[in-house]
């Protein structure tokens, strides 16, 4: 089983092999709902792989009967009937054109049917198989996406992805029907004269060994293409999400030279690829030659001496042709299947990840919160040995408000990360109403947690929807209610088109004030007995700052609420400071050094404490 810690060095090695066991647990779940449809595509590839087997049959009959004149000529199923049916040499020439026509019709009816029932299977595997992906990211911890490149997670949603796509609706029709072919070929070559069969195959071992003996190659290389991707892929994500500092710091040169070498290692992985698929299509041309040769040469020298007419050759000939074709087909596909096996590997080193937010087995529904929060004990590492929270003892009752202060890196945020659980404690325990939180569901108790970024994160999609985030099936009124709570309901009725403008990526066409406000507005919809408010003023002016604050003061009202903080101002909203000095010390605002030093500053800031 891959651990989140173990799952970097996994991704930076790749070193994943796909198991039976991965293929079963991943994939065969996935695939059962279209078993009906695989069946009968399997049967249609059959048949009309078969066939196909047939078709230069009728050419045999035409040149044994009709051309040479013989008395018979053997042919599967019906040889005994063209022997003793009285048919002229017309009727066994229209009857073998009608069976061409007939065999290529029946064929084609056949082809279209598995293309259709497998392209549909494998479109709708496909898309179970990203949605199962896509929701198994979202719902890994922090500590997993803290460590991961999301352009490489979203290359493994979508290239990846892609690969083993193209495999299904391809690579599966061409391992299915080649694979029937060679089958029959090699039964009706055998039927016909084994000696002759053993001659015209006894280059296939050179064929596969020149065909497959840079499947391995193949695949190291794609498999260094696809870690190069990802890496490409989440560089790019990067530059692209923080273009402002870029362009603002004027480092484009320097990013295009670090996509550039990311870029290289790609390209030469690729190179590598068609270097060894270049190899093989000569290689493989050359001995299907060779065995050509040896059909042309062993098939005369037995008809000039009786042993086989001239409609056997021809079909050994026919085969010899189809079947170096299909192996042939296979070799140069094999980048094809390397990188679909590729993708799987990298898509099941995500699905094999375990959260280390996994809930009890006996995890119930959180009840309506009343909002006392309580932390027993609570230590937590990000690292082993390298604590961030030591032994923290508190209690903050319904409806309270907390400030918490200190340095940059003291652990602020990672305590309120904690009551969500985002994390979990190292040691000890965090309660909500005298419960351990670890005994609720985590959906069931994150629905009644709002919180207010530093970063206000707005999505792509209307005012309206970014506000409804929380809530989808709040109403419009409610949504306006919100909006009015937040001191948002003025800016966003004077655009042109009120709360149905469409907000951009990065929200560039809001100020910081408006995308605070419209944050505190999703909050506020929301209805959380819980509030946590992550530095919620940090980056405003002081007039979006004052405009902020005032809706902050309304939306924690009623409400039990953490006020993470560097600046004072939104101190005045607490009922009880605490203050983080270090990593393993928490002290409470009541320590009279620092209660006389905050409260002058907080004089100062507003007159009074």
């Amino acid at each position: 089983m891959v651990t989140e810690t173990g799952f970097l060095m996994l991704s930076e090695n790749s070193k994943t092999r796909l198991s039976l066991k991965d293929w079963v647990r991943h994939f065969l779940p996935l695939l059962r709902p279209f078993r009906r449809d695989l069946f009968l595509a399997g049967v249609a590839m059959a048949l009309g792989a078969t066939l196909s087997v047939f078709r230069p049959w009728p050419l045999k009959v035409v040149i044994d009967l009709v051309i040479s004149h013989k008395r018979h000529s053997r042919v599967p199923f019906i040889g005994p009937w063209l022997e003793h049916a009285a048919l002229s040499n017309q009727q066994i020439l229209y009857g073998s054109c009608i069976a061409i026509i007939l065999i290529a019709l029946l064929s084609g009816a056949l082809t279209y049917c598995f293309t259709r029932l497998l392209g549909d299977a494998a479109q709708r595997f496909v898309f179970a198989l990203r949605g199962n992906l896509f929701a198994h990211m979202q719902r890994l911890s922090l500590h997993f996406h803290d460590r991961q490149r999301t352009g490489d997670l979203t290359t493994r949603l979508t290239a990846d992805i892609q690969g083993i796509q193209d495999l299904l609706t391809n690579g599966a029709i061409l391992m299915g029907t080649n694979g029937v072919q060679l089958l029959g070929m090699l039964v009706l070559m055998f039927w016909l004269d084994w000696r002759f069969a053993l001659a015209a195959l006894s280059v296939v071992p050179l064929l596969f060994l020149t065909t497959f003996r840079y499947t391995r190659r193949i695949k190291l290389s794609v498999r260094q293409a696809r870690k190069s991707t990802g890496m490409m892929a989440a560089l790019a994500h990067e530059a692209l999400a923080s273009i402002r500092i870029v362009q603002g710091l004027a480092q484009e040169d320097q990013l295009d030279e670090r996509f550039e070498a990311k870029s290289e290692s790609y390209l030469q992985a690729y190179l590598e690829t068609v270097r060894y698929q270049a190899r093989v299509g000569p290689l493989a041309d050359l001995v299907a030659s060779l065995g050509m040769a040896i059909v042309i040469w062993y098939g005369a020298t037995r008809v000039l001496s009786g042993k086989l007419t001239t409609g056997d050759v021809v079909i050994f000939f026919a085969y010899v042709t189809n079947f170096y074709r299909p192996l042939r087909s296979l070799g140069r596909s094999s980048y094809l299947f390397n990188r679909a096996s590729v993708g799987a590997e990298r898509i099941v080193e995500v699905m094999n990840v375990q959260s280390e937010l996994a809930e009890r087995k006996n995890a119930r529904p959180a009840p309506r919160l009343r909002g006392e929060i309580g932390f027993r004990n609570v230590s937590f590492e990000y690292e082993p040995g390298q604590r961030v929270l030591s032994q923290v003892n508190l209690l903050i009752a319904p409806g309270e408000k907390l400030a918490i202060v200190g340095a940059t890196g003291a652990g602020k945020s990672t305590f309120a990360s904690l009551v969500p659980r985002f994390y979990d404690p190292t040691e000890g325990a965090v309660t909500i109403d005298g419960v351990d939180i670890r005994e609720y569901s985590l959906q069931s108790l994150r629905e009644q947690i709002s919180l207010v970024l530093q970063e206000s994160l707005l999505f792509s999609g209307t005012i309206r929807e970014n506000i409804a985030f929380g809530r989808p099936d709040a109403t419009d009124e409610q949504v306006a209610a919100a909006a009015r709570t937040a001191n948002a309901a003025g800016f966003i009725e004077a655009l042109p088109r009120g709360y149905d403008t469409v907000v951009t990526e990065r929200a560039t066409s809001l100020s910081g004030g408006q995308k605070q406000r419209i944050a505190i507005a999703r909050a506020v919809l929301r209805d959380a007995p819980i509030l946590i408010l992550d530095e919620p003023t940090t980056g405003l002016d002081a007039v979006a700052e004052r405009t902020v604050m005032d809706a902050l003061e309304r939306a924690v009202a009623g409400r039990t609420a953490f006020i993470i903080a560097h600046r004072l101002t939104s101190i005045h909203l607490a009922d009880r400071i605490i203050v983080f000095d270090g990593p393993a010390n928490l002290y409470r605002a009541q320590k009279r050094s620092y209660r006389r030093r905050l409260s002058l500053s907080l004089r100062q800031s507003w007159g009074a404490v």
